[in-house]
């Protein structure tokens, strides 16, 4: 099977605490970085001082190990722009963004994804699954001041589904800790 690029990584970002509360969605804990060190256990991702550890990540303190990696792609971020309004990308708290001009499904990504870093490093993604959207999630890209019910802004969160907000990705065939850095490669395994 030949390999099919998607693009390259131009954010990667952890998340210093919780986005998601029961009265609202909060992405000012995500930490934009560099470069990250994925293993089995989740991510931790280098400031230039510190490693900050996600709060997904195994060792998370009461929580971790929830969901282990998430991807997003810029295209995804055009397309909630045109439906909502301008956000920063990386809001739907993905941890690696890609940039593609396709819109992708979870069976256009199939099992595999493969982060290829510039030494040749790789980063083996397994069995994507879609982040699943929420109302306080679907409330902030509608700028509400409240979040909103199901009955109010189902078909907005509709549009958020199908991995429009991102995908979950499994990292537990990394058995090692592996680097990624922003302009590494991401590709369909």
């Amino acid at each position: 099977m030949s390999e099919v690029k998607i693009g390259e990584i131009v954010l990667l970002q952890v998340h210093g605490d919780l986005l998601k509360h029961p009265d609202r969605f909060d992405p000012k804990p995500l930490i934009e970085v560099d470069e990250a060190s994925v293993d089995d256990d989740g991510m931790l991702g280098w400031t230039g001082s510190g490693w900050v550890v996600d709060v997904h990540h195994l060792v998370w303190p009461g929580r971790g190990g929830r969901r282990p990696l998430s991807i997003g792609f810029t295209s995804h971020y055009d397309k909630m722009r045109d439906q909502f309004r301008d956000v920063p990308l990386g809001a739907a708290g993905e941890n690696v963004v890609v940039a593609t001009d396709d819109v992708l499904t979870t069976a256009d990504l199939g099992e595999r994804l493969v982060i290829r870093g510039q030494s040749g490093a790789e980063a083996v993604l397994v069995r994507p699954m879609v982040a699943k959207p929420c109302l306080p999630f679907t409330s902030f890209m509608l700028d509400l001041p409240t979040v909103g019910t199901y009955e109010e802004i189902g078909m907005d969160l509709a549009f958020l589904d199908n991995g429009m907000r991102g995908f979950i990705v499994g990292v537990d065939e990394l058995v090692a800790p592996v680097r990624i850095r922003v302009g590494d490669e991401v590709f369909l395994g």
